[in-house]
Order: structure tokens, then C-alpha cells, then sequence
């Protein structure tokens, strides 16, 4: 539940304060969603996030075959 607190005790100026507990949510929304929206940026400016190169499968030949024609 969110506790609303007015500031300097006057209520008729309509200043209210969120508790901290919201406030806190709030900020780390703001800061995920900036994250994102960097992480978007970087991407767009620099190409993709740089991926390992996939280690190749070896596969085996019978070359037996070959050899005796």
C-alpha cells in the first residue's frame, strides 16, 4: 500500500509525496527500461553483441573406400 505524505504539513498546496517504497520501484523501472533502450542504441551503432564462433562438429570419412579404386 502506498503511504502518501504531504510536505510541510500543508495540505492544501496539493504537494504530495510518494512513500519510498513506490518511489523506489519506480526508479528501478526507469533504470531497466534505460538499460534496454541503451542496450538498443549500442546494438544499432555497433552491430550485433559479438557471438563465439560455433565449434565445427568433426565428421567422420571412411576414405578406405576411396583409396582402393
Amino acid at each position: 500500500m502506498v503511504e502518501y505524505q504531504p510536505i510541510g504539513g500543508d495540505t492544501s498546496s496539493g504537494l504530495i509525496i510518494l512513500g519510498v517504497s513506490y518511489l523506489m520501484d519506480y526508479i528501478e523501472r526507469v533504470l531497466e527500461k534505460l538499460k534496454h533502450w541503451a542496450g538498443k542504441l549500442i546494438e544499432v551503432l555497433l552491430g550485433p553483441e559479438m557471438q563465439p564462433e560455433p565449434e565445427l562438429i568433426p565428421i567422420p570419412v571412411d576414405d578406405r573406400i576411396r583409396r582402393s579404386r
